[in-house]
């Protein structure tokens, strides 16, 4: 729902009830903010960051569980599931 919420107030045609294309880079820029605040916290635990994806993202390595309580809420972390590469976790150099 916050996807297509925030994906059609801006200048959408599928939506032109709400028109507020500045409520729209609010969000994103404070979602972008609260990732960039989660790499650091893991960088400061001694996490390494991996990569930072969308606005949502985070691959670090190390044990992420000491760090962020797991969870949906927006201060947590969860793992990504789905049938992409990066989904769920994965360990590096480990044969499966």
């Amino acid at each position: 729902m916050y996807s297509k919420f925030i994906s059609t107030m801006g200048e959408s045609i599928h939506n032109r009830e709400m028109v507020r294309p500045d409520w729209m880079h609010n969000i994103h820029s404070q979602a972008y903010a609260n990732l960039w605040g989660k790499a650091y916290k893991a960088h400061q635990a001694g996490l390494k960051v991996i990569a930072m994806m969308g606005t949502d993202e985070l691959h670090v390595t190390g044990d992420w569980r000491q760090v962020f309580p797991e969870g949906r809420g927006v201060s947590q972390m969860k793992i990504k599931h789905g049938e992409g590469k990066a989904s769920g976790e994965y360990r590096v150099g480990v044969a499966h």
